[in-house]
């Protein structure tokens, strides 16, 4: 059984007006104002699949600048390159690339997530963003019963939401460790250059 928030304030707002025609009349309004405690979400659109990310690890949205990430060489092919953010060299990550999915051309609903991992920012290039949502936090199953063919460390679990299953992303396992430490090597000596 999903419980309900709990209102924190309760208003009730009476009031008479008087229109043009000094006609009277009674407006009520019942307000509610509540209070939740699970994760918020940001969602969005990966080809058919909708995932989220919690929104307390996404830093900033932003358009894709088309033409505007630079490539690196020597990166992973799944990191497309790196942009500019107000004077703070980013790399940029293809999760279509990363998730071994068909590939999209960018165009207008193109969203780059930008994230922290390890104190890094990493921009996630996304097909459009889709909702922010409140979680309860017994919404979310994990993904621990799934066989061990499928590849679930990106996966941090996975939640119904209006009646669609959204995967939620471990926005730390995207990168293995040694993959953060050679991208974050990358980029701070291609800014030397």
């Amino acid at each position: 059984m999903t419980q309900r928030p709990n209102p924190i304030r309760s208003a009730r707002l009476s009031m008479a007006a008087t229109d043009d025609d000094s006609h009277e009349f009674d407006l009520d309004l019942d307000l509610d104002f509540t209070s939740r405690s699970g994760p918020q979400l940001i969602t969005f659109m990966l080809g058919e699949e909708e995932y989220g990310v919690d929104i307390l690890r996404a830093r900033e949205l932003i358009t894709y600048p088309v033409g505007g990430v630079t490539p690196v060489p020597g990166l992973p092919i799944f990191v497309v390159g790196v942009i500019n953010l107000r004077g703070i060299v980013i790399p940029v990550m293809d999760l279509r690339i990363r998730f071994r999915l068909a590939q999209a051309e960018y165009d207008l609903y193109t969203v780059i997530i930008i994230v922290e991992v390890e104190g890094k920012q990493i921009g996630l290039v996304i097909d459009s963003v889709s909702d922010v949502v409140h979680l309860e936090e017994d919404q979310v199953q994990s993904m621990e019963h799934l066989t061990a063919s499928v590849d679930t460390e990106f996966i941090g679990g996975v939640v119904n939401i209006k009646d669609e299953m959204v995967i939620l992303l471990d926005v730390d396992h995207l990168l293995s460790a040694r993959e953060l430490r050679a991208l974050v090597d990358k980029v701070e000596n291609s800014e030397k250059v």
